[in-house]
């Protein structure tokens, strides 16, 4: 019922797929979740509207229209948070990377986001097919602390963090996805899209089974 809501909002979204990604979060945020987004996008509004206490590292002008936005469709935006006055520290529920950005910019929020973000917690990376984020789902995919939940109008993934971060084994994923010699693979829809799928979704499960046995 709430995603329905979200899809009859009067000013419709420039793309489908954003709109399916507003329908994904609406049903996985709740209020009082603690979220970040990296770069301009109004799928800011869905986090806000969800009760999220809602970071946005991005220029200026993109937070201005993001309560522009917020304004338009009645949503309350006294929950939003720049970067400068963000509690930096504060652990997170989820987190959303734009496209917008290159590959060294996205690397060092990725590993922002790693460190902050909580286990179980989630990663929205939009526009997985090309590009920077496709560079970074390949190093999400080879990382052991990541696994790969869902994906979403064909290149926007969403990752779910299985293990705590560990700095040693970032650095060593992104150097590998950021080389310039080799072209990134990324995520993409149809076939092999579904085929890493199970796979990786197989390896989380194996995994999440090996980490509930080491606790007992």
């Amino acid at each position: 019922m709430t995603s329905g809501t979200t899809r009859k909002l009067a000013t419709k979204r420039a793309r489908i797929e954003d709109d399916l990604v507003a329908d994904y979060l609406t049903a996985a945020l709740k209020p009082g979740d603690r979220t970040l987004q990296i770069g301009a996008s109004d799928l800011g509004t869905v986090f806000l509207q969800r009760g999220a206490f809602h970071e946005v590292i991005a220029p200026i002008a993109a937070i201005d229209a993001l309560q522009t936005q917020c304004e338009r469709r009645n949503i309350k935006f006294d929950r939003l948070r720049s970067q400068s006055n963000a509690a930096s520290n504060s652990q997170l529920d989820a987190a959303l990377i734009g496209t917008d950005l290159g590959f060294p910019t996205m690397a060092g929020n990725w590993r922002l986001i790693a460190s902050r973000l909580k286990l179980g917690g989630v990663l929205i990376l939009m526009g997985t097919g090309r590009g920077s984020p496709a560079r970074l789902a390949d190093a999400l995919i080879s990382d052991e602390g990541w696994s790969l939940q869902e994906m979403i109008a064909g290149d926007v993934a969403v990752f779910r963090k299985t293990s705590v971060y560990d700095e040693a084994e970032t650095r060593t994923r992104l150097s590998a996805a950021g080389d310039p010699r080799r072209a990134p693979r990324g995520l993409k829809p149809g076939l092999i899209a579904g085929a890493m799928r199970t796979l990786f979704g197989w390896r989380a499960g194996n995994r999440t089974q090996h980490l509930a046995r080491r606790s007992r």
